[in-house]
Formats: structure tokens, C-alpha cells, sequence
């Protein structure tokens, strides 16, 4: 029998589902697209200052309509997933390229300028992975619109109408009021991913599902939309007409509620939701200021397994002492992924030069606290909530049971999640410190992660501090469903309340950075900085792999130097050199110059 999970996933593709073009078709009229609008921006800035040219993207639908019921001219950004075999390539399988998110972008701009109401109409399965959009620089813009949409002085409403996939999805999601129809789901990555991830295995949807927790009924108790459109059955006779009137009802009824609601409330009310999704149950936290102890480099093959003790002596005979060699990383069918040098030397220099090759610099990844010994003064940092973990998390937010993943990653490192927060000093700089710590679930973005992050900017913001985060991630952690998706927004809005308050926020992109972390906080730094040769992707070639078909991406566009390039990275440098640039980037500082230079001086 059929499941209710596994019923909804089905329905939220089918082809018989309501797409944004007969929403827009029935509910609107004289929808002028953007392309007709006059002076409307076909182009992007980089971080960088660099020009990006914007091309039509058929997987979206953009402009200004009349809602048919009021009158009212509002701005529309829809997502349109496929309706037909026929559709699937024109509409690139319902997956956003970065065109899409620009344009997004721009008309957001221009909704908030001509003071129009934005409707947003989500139904994804996520951002395009692939090539041209990572040229485009896509998970920049997946970021820009979650900030630009939490940030917006008109007034916003969102529904999810199918699928709402990853980062893709929640890029139009952020409104001032949420809504999702009944068999819609919303999800971190795709049940089919999930399952061939997390169970190894591309048939155990039912048990993806279970961890997603994607559907409607989920979304409204974890707070991350407001109501839930009643949706007929797809079956039905009359299906479009009632979910149409249900749709109209719920737009209309918004609209004349937020019409009387000022929009700076709104907004921070839309900040609070966000932040209380994977908050912490207990209505206080201590600061904990004990002062680590300088740990030891750890070797390089505590990452995988060490050689024997007979193999060592061999090596040391050989070379003259313990070696480390620079191969080439390979994916499980032999290609190259990652390129080395190829040169053979000593383990200790390798480990003096932070566990990246001191002829190329190609980086391995390396432990948070081992971040922290590089950036900061010896003996200088202060960890806070180190005791937080997901069993702190609000009860009502009830994660798949992942005890056992947990308590595996907990003996690679003394840290209790995937991120380590604090304060220290960076060549007698004060600075809040946040750093990824990849030996805990690969670095994953959970809820403990974005409340941590959101602790420590808080902290920041009090002590008027710069803020300075290491990155080292995979993304989003699926066992944690779309929870943790939402701390990519989560920690958006911690970001935007740390540049409100004039602080500086410097942002490294470690090795390996990808996913929901790249397409959310890491690159909304006022200054972004990555080390050289790092891996720095929309999404892992693997995962891309599962969760399309089995085609990969070009490695080359997968890297710190492709994104430098672009226009999104303004500094790439080696390990060893990111303490002093960071501390030199700071000092440029209006908070360096308007205040800390006085306080050294006194």
C-alpha cells in the first residue's frame, strides 16, 4: 500500500499538477513580461564589479500583472516545472539556471522600487548545477535572493506549489506571508538523491521520505510557511478549478492583510520565523569562555587510515623520511577530480605548511580548531557553546533518529556539531570567530550550525566585533530535511543584522566549500576570500551525479580559481597566508578606523 509520503512525492511532479502558467493565465491579466518592460536591467554585478549579461531563462516566468479579483497591479516570479514530455527540455527539466535567479533578482528591485506587491510561485527541484550557470556565478545569485527577499520594503507572498527542491526553491520562499498547497512538498535535496545517498540505494524512496519529512503538514508545524492551501486530488473532475479558487482566496485574503500591516513589522517578523526554525528549547545561554589549549597538528592520516608501522620505517628508508605525495583525487570511475602535483616530501613539511602542498598548495581538509591555531594569536581564542548539540534543539522539531552518524563524527573530533564559535584575537585584532569543523558530517549545515551562527553574530554585534568565518562544508544536512535547508536563510538574516549594525564580516571559502553553504552565507561577506586550490561547487560531483541522471561536472568549474575568475571570490591565497591578509584587510576597515585604532592607541 501506498504511503501518504510517498503519494504526495508522486503528485508533486505529475504533469497533472497546477503550474504557475495557468495560475498566471487564470488569476491575472494584462501580464506584461519583463522583457516589455522599459529599462528593465538584463544584467548582474559580480561581487568583484564584473558585468554579467542576462538571457532569457524558460524555466521562469517574470513581470507585473492585475490580480483579477482587486485590480491591483503586483510584480510575479514563478517557477515553472514541466507539464508534458515535450516540456521537459525546454524547461531544463524544471531546473532555475542562473538567468532565472538574476532576472529574479532584478524584478524584486523593481517590485520594491514602483512599490508593487511581489507575488513568488515556487515549483522546483532545484538550481541548475551545471556549467553555464556556474560561469553565471548561480549560487552567488541563490544567495542574493534569499537576502533580497528577507531585506524587501514591498510587500511579499510566496505559495510552493509542487516541488520546492534545495536552495532553488527557497531563493523566492522567504516572504511576508508563506503558503504551500496540500500536495506540495519542500525539500533539502531530491528523495531520490536522499536514498541513493543515504541508504546507498536508488529504491528506498519510502525511507528517504521518512527523513525528508518534505510534506505540507511538516512545513506548518516547523513554522516554514503560514497556511496550507486545501488541494483537491489530482483525479478530480474539477481539480484546477477548486485549487484555483483556493489559491485565489489565500492571495486575496493576504493581500488585504499585509496592505494594512506596516512593512518594516512585517519584515521583522518574517526574521523571527526564520531564526526560530532549529532554535534552541532552553530560554537562556552562558557564555563559556574557557581558553583552549594549543592543540597539536593532527596528521594527515587521521583523515583516512595511517600506514603500519613496518610501512613507515620502509618509507623513512626510502626517502629519507616519513613522505607525503601530491596524487591526483579520482571519482569512483577514475577521473581525475582534483589534480596534483605529483611531488613526493616530507610529512613534516607538509604539515608545517597547514596540510596543503607546499609546491602547488593544493589544500586537504583540516579540523575547525586547527583553522583556529592558524588564524588566531596562540592561546587567544575563547570557544562559546560548545555544548550545544541537536539534543538542545526545540522538541517540536522532530529530526529523522541519526544517533548513530552523530556518535560516529563525535570520536573524529571533541566538538558535539559542525561548527565551532568564539572569540580571540588575530594579530591582536579582537574578532568572533566561526569555522566549519568538516571532521563532524562533513562540515554539514544543520540546525545547531545556523543557531550557533546566529549566537555568535549576536555576540559579535554586542561586543562590536568584526566577524570572520571559515567554511568548509558540504551543504545542507538531508538528515535534518528542510530544517536544515532553512538555516541557509537563518544565517542570511544573522549576516544582514551584523551589516546593519556596521560591523565587517570576512568570509573564507575552505576546502572543500559546496551546496546550501556556498549558496547562502559564505558568500555574502564584505570581502571573500578562498584558499588555493580548494573545491568550491553549487554541489559535489557525486551528488550532482545522483541526482541527475548520472552526468558530472567539468572539475575546472568547480574550483576557488573558475569562481575568482568570475567575478564571485576577490581574493584567492594560500593556507598560510590567510591570518595575515585577513588581520591586513581589517585594519582597511571603517570599524577598524573609526574605533579599534582608538582603543589600541589608549
Amino acid at each position: 500500500m501506498t504511503s501518504k509520503l510517498t503519494t504526495i512525492h508522486e503528485q508533486a511532479r505529475s504533469y497533472e499538477k497546477i503550474k504557475s502558467g495557468e495560475i498566471i493565465d487564470s488569476l491575472y491579466k494584462n501580464f506584461v513580461p519583463y522583457n516589455e518592460i522599459p529599462d528593465f536591467p538584463m544584467q548582474y554585478v559580480s561581487r568583484t564589479g564584473q558585468i554579467i549579461d542576462i538571457v532569457d531563462d524558460a524555466a521562469v516566468i517574470i513581470g507585473t500583472a492585475q490580480l483579477r479579483k482587486t485590480g491591483k497591479k503586483v510584480a510575479v516570479i514563478a517557477q515553472q516545472m514541466p507539464s508534458s514530455d515535450a516540456d521537459r527540455t525546454r524547461l531544463n527539466y524544471g531546473l532555475v539556471k542562473a538567468d532565472g535567479y538574476a532576472l529574479a533578482l532584478n524584478m524584486m528591485t523593481y517590485a520594491e522600487e514602483n512599490g508593487l506587491m511581489l507575488h513568488t510561485y515556487v515549483d522546483t527541484i532545484g538550481g541548475d548545477p551545471f556549467e553555464y550557470s556556474a560561469g553565471k556565478l548561480q549560487s552567488w545569485l541563490i544567495s542574493d535572493c534569499q537576502a533580497r527577499m528577507i531585506s524587501l520594503k514591498t510587500k511579499t507572498i510566496s505559495i510552493v506549489l509542487g516541488s520546492g527542491g534545495s536552495g532553488g526553491a527557497i531563493a523566492f520562499q522567504l516572504a511576508h506571508r508563506r503558503y504551500m498547497l496540500a500536495r506540495a512538498e519542500y525539500s533539502v535535496i531530491t528523495a531520490e538523491g536522499c536514498s541513493a545517498i543515504l541508504f546507498r540505494s536508488a529504491d528506498k524512496i519510502e525511507e528517504a521520505l521518512e527523513v525528508l519529512q518534505p510534506t505540507s503538514d511538516y512545513m506548518l508545524k516547523y513554522g516554514i510557511v503560514d497556511s496550507v492551501i486545501k488541494e483537491p486530488s489530482l483525479t478530480s473532475s474539477d481539480y484546477k478549478k477548486k485549487v484555483l479558487a483556493n489559491i485565489e482566496k489565500a492571495i486575496v485574503s493576504a493581500s488585504e492583510e499585509l496592505e494594512k500591516t506596516d512593512v518594516n513589522y512585517l519584515r521583522e517578523n518574517l526574521v523571527k520565523k526564520i531564526q526560530e526554525c532549529g532554535g534552541v528549547e532552553r530560554s537562556e545561554h552562558t557564555y563559556q569562555a574557557i581558553a583552549k589549549k594549543i592543540r597539536s597538528w593532527l596528521p594527515h592520516y587521521a583523515f583516512g587510515k595511517a600506514p603500519t608501522p613496518e610501512v613507515s620505517q620502509m618509507q623513512i628508508a626510502l626517502y629519507g623520511a616519513e613522505p607525503h605525495f601530491c596524487n591526483d583525487e579520482k571519482d569512483p570511475e577514475g577521473k581525475i577530480v582534483r589534480a596534483g602535483c605529483r611531488k613526493h616530501f616530507a610529512k613534516e613539511e607538509f604539515q608545517k605548511n597547514y596540510f596543503a602542498c607546499p609546491y602547488c598548495e593544493k589544500p586537504n581538509p583540516i579540523g575547525g580548531h586547527e583553522y583556529l591555531d592558524l588564524l588566531l594569536d596562540a592561546d587567544s581564542f575563547h570557544e562559546l557553546h560548545s555544548d550545544l548539540s541537536v539534543e538542545d534543539i526545540d522538541n517540536r522539531f522532530n529530526f529523522y533518529d541519526y544517533s548513530d552518524a552523530r556518535r560516529k563524527n563525535s570520536g573524529r573530533t571533541d566538538s558535539r556539531d559542525s561548527l565551532i564559535v568564539g572569540y580571540g584575537y588575530m594579530y591582536g585584532l579582537p574578532v568572533a570567530a566561526a569555522v566549519s569543523e568538516f571532521r563532524f558530517m562533513g562540515g554539514s549545515m544543520g540546525a545547531v550550525f545556523g543557531e550557533k551562527m546566529k549566537l555568535i553574530i549576536d555576540y559579535a554585534i554586542a561586543e562590536g566585533l568584526p566577524l570572520v568565518v571559515v567554511t568548509a562544508s558540504g551543504g545542507a544536512r538531508m538528515q535534518e530535511g528542510t530544517i536544515a535547508l532553512y538555516q541557509m536563510a537563518k544565517t542570511i538574516s544573522s549576516i544582514i543584522k551584523l551589516k546593519d549594525a556596521g560591523l565587517p564580516f570576512i568570509s573564507v571559502l575552505g576546502h572543500p566549500t559546496t551546496g546550501g553553504a556556498l549558496a547562502s552565507y559564505a558568500v555574502q561577506g564584505d570581502f571573500v576570500i578562498s584558499e588555493r586550490k580548494a573545491t568550491v561547487a553549487f554541489a559535489g560531483d557525486r551528488v550532482v551525479k545522483l541526482t541527475s541522471g548520472g552526468r558530472g561536472v567539468d572539475p575546472g568549474t568547480m574550483t576557488a580559481e573558475f569562481f575568482s575568475k568570475k567575478g564571485g571570490i576577490h581574493l584567492v591565497t594560500e593556507r598560510s597566508q590567510l591570518k595575515s591578509t585577513i588581520s591586513g584587510i581589517l585594519r582597511l576597515t571603517p570599524w577598524f578606523r573609526n574605533g579599534q585604532s582608538q582603543k589600541e592607541q589608549q
